[in-house]
């Protein structure tokens, strides 16, 4: 079911993914990259529709975005850390970390409540001008480092947006059941 809305704007999600260890020769030594997904979300809200800003405050509130008022940036790692011999899992919120505790647990509700209404929304609308500005490139500064800059526009894409949030959501899903079982 697609739900239309019109709460979102310039919203774009990118995605790295290394599922199997691989090994990378530099400088004549052996180096081991681990398996890991990145995620980048991105989107600004406003009270068009369903007044999506005022739903979404709280996240703004308690991890506002200095630069960019409305926006809601969101990054997600996940990796295996050679150290623990286990999985972790890393949470940015508008460049603050957000760590999965008691007090954050709203704000994880809110964002899988986004997450979902992303997977479901019908029109994700964004500005040509937005995509090729720096507040983009700034958005989506993992991309650079990685030097995969010209996915920005397929970051972007609806349908690509509506995957990754909906596989956000059952990740979300997840971590929470993991959170509670604990």
């Amino acid at each position: 079911m697609n739900v239309s809305f019109k709460g979102f704007r310039n919203t774009g999600i990118g995605v790295d993914i290394n599922k199997h260890p691989q090994q990378i020769l530099k400088n004549n030594c052996c180096f081991i990259k681990p398996p890991y997904v990145h995620l980048s979300m991105t989107t600004t809200l406003n009270n068009i529709g369903d007044n999506d800003r005022e739903i979404f405050s709280e996240i703004l509130k308690k991890f506002p975005n200095k630069y960019q008022k409305d926006t809601i940036n969101f990054h997600y790692d996940k990796y295996f850390s050679s150290y623990s011999k286990k999985y972790r899992k890393e949470f940015w919120l508008n460049d603050k970390p957000l760590t999965l505790r008691d007090d954050n647990l709203p704000v994880f509700s809110k964002l899988a409540q986004l997450f979902t209404k992303l997977s479901k929304a019908k029109e994700l609308p964004s500005d040509k001008f937005y995509i090729q500005s720096d507040d983009c490139r700034a958005n989506f500064n993992y991309f650079f480092m990685q030097d995969k800059k010209d996915l920005l526009e397929e970051f972007h894409s609806p349908d690509k947006v509506r995957k990754y949030a909906g596989d956000m959501t059952k990740e979300f899903y997840n971590i929470m059941t993991e959170y509670f079982n604990r």
